[in-house]
């Protein structure tokens, strides 16, 4: 997509203020590579992910941990644990809502998501504090 990212970066650069405040994460699958195909980009801190998953979701952690001035976000390991424990999950926790884990909306799936953190929050916070109401 380098049009997009062009659009992009040229309105960080000349557009209005609002503009300007924008921030973008690129990410390629070797260190490099978008120097065949669009090579005026030099100067932004490209990473890797090495097609990996897991490589993506810790750079994108770390990003995000940088780009949201947010105090916590668990390491990407943490992140990627939790995705596989959910994704080994997910057929148990479809069958008893009665869907189909293959075919799921994106409501559906956006929605299992959010139950199943809420349910691993409400155990965390058990832990932590005792109890519980």
């Amino acid at each position: 997509m380098p049009f997009e990212l062009g659009v992009f970066l040229g309105a960080k650069k000349f557009g209005g203020e609002e503009q300007k405040r924008k921030t973008c994460l690129i990410l390629d699958r070797k260190p490099y590579r978008y120097q065949e195909f669009i090579s005026d980009i030099a100067g932004q801190d490209i990473q890797t992910h090495n097609n990996t998953p897991e490589q993506t979701v810790r750079v994108v952690r770390n990003w995000l941990r940088t780009a949201s001035k947010r105090e916590m976000i668990p390491d990407g390991s943490i992140i990627w644990q939790r995705y596989k424990d959910f994704i080994e999950g997910l057929p148990i926790m479809a069958q008893f809502w009665g869907l189909d884990a293959n075919n799921l909306i994106y409501n559906d799936y956006t929605w299992m998501v959010v139950e199943w953190l809420r349910t691993k929050e409400n155990r965390l916070s058990q832990h932590l504090y005792g109890g519980g109401d």
